[in-house]
């Protein structure tokens, strides 16, 4: 025994009653005389202690039912007090259900008609009725049919678009038998002269000019640029007088075909005389 204190084994027992929650803190109070001064209390696995205050403490329950709380010392004098705690009533979260299987009925009820599966299944083959299924190879041969058609539509509408084109870049000259110069004397006489259509004009003036170069060069492929065409003529033999008196006129049509540069008509009578010029001297049929 520890000198100067004695211990009294005294509990000193409370009647009242604390409901709480699962989870949820609670303060407890001891009721400890004011003469004795309340020791810490020693917290159990049924619950945390979150403080203490003299004789009150605030716990949080974690067990069920009827939280059982150690008794809490106290000091009299030279004499140690154990107070017993109050009783902490924990709510439960679930009420309490008593589930009653029923006795399993004996002898068994099944719809199952006698005889074997299959004079069971015969009674539910509805589809043989409709017969077998239709086949679906006819479906290969349309699809063939069909791609064919279409492929055969395009190369037609691809024909025809390139027709069209071939058609559009022939002059608007009404005289095509005639010689030529005269097919660029006709160009003064044209509609889009007339009405200052210089795109159109100088398309035409290209056109003629293409075929002097073709008819005399073999320079026949229509989609070369001008810088293009040059350079073919650069390799050709004694046309530097071709290329000089040339590159005036190549440069108004690129200008007035895909710039729409503007003009008038003495502007284009002037290159019109040009190419006539230029005609004279190097076409040849």
């Amino acid at each position: 025994m520890i000198p100067g204190i004695l211990t009294a084994l005294l509990l000193i027992s409370s009647m009242d009653t604390v409901s709480t929650s699962l989870g949820l803190p609670v303060t407890i109070d001891y009721s400890i005389p004011e003469n004795c001064m309340p020791l810490p209390l020693d917290p159990t696995d049924d619950f945390i202690l979150l403080g203490q205050q003299a004789d009150r403490i605030t716990i949080i329950p974690i067990a069920l039912d009827t939280l059982v709380l150690p008794p809490m010392r106290a000091l009299s004098d030279s004499v140690e007090i154990m107070f017993s705690p109050p009783l902490v009533v924990v709510a439960r979260t679930m009420t309490d259900t008593t589930w009653i299987v029923p006795l399993f009925p004996a002898p068994l009820l099944h719809t199952i008609p006698p005889g074997l599966p299959r004079d069971y299944l015969q009674r539910h083959c509805f589809w043989e009725r409709w017969g077998r299924p239709s086949s679906n190879r006819w479906l290969l041969p349309l699809i063939l049919s069909a791609a064919l058609i279409i492929s055969a539509l395009l190369i037609w509408i691809i024909h025809r678009r390139n027709s069209r084109l071939q058609t559009a870049d022939i002059s608007t000259v009404s005289d095509i038998s005639t010689s030529p110069l005269a097919e660029v004397r006709a160009l003064l006489d044209s509609k889009a002269f007339a009405e200052g259509r210089w795109p159109e004009y100088y398309k035409d003036i290209d056109h003629l000019f293409r075929n002097t170069l073709d008819a005399k060069f073999d320079i026949s492929n229509r989609a070369f640029t001008w810088r293009q065409i040059r350079t073919q003529l650069n390799r050709e033999k004694n046309t530097g007088d071709l290329l000089a008196d040339a590159t005036e006129l190549s440069r108004e049509i690129t200008l007035q075909r895909y710039a729409a540069w503007g003009g008038s008509r003495e502007r284009a009578r002037r290159f019109t005389l040009i190419l006539l010029k230029l005609r004279e001297e190097w076409h040849r049929q």
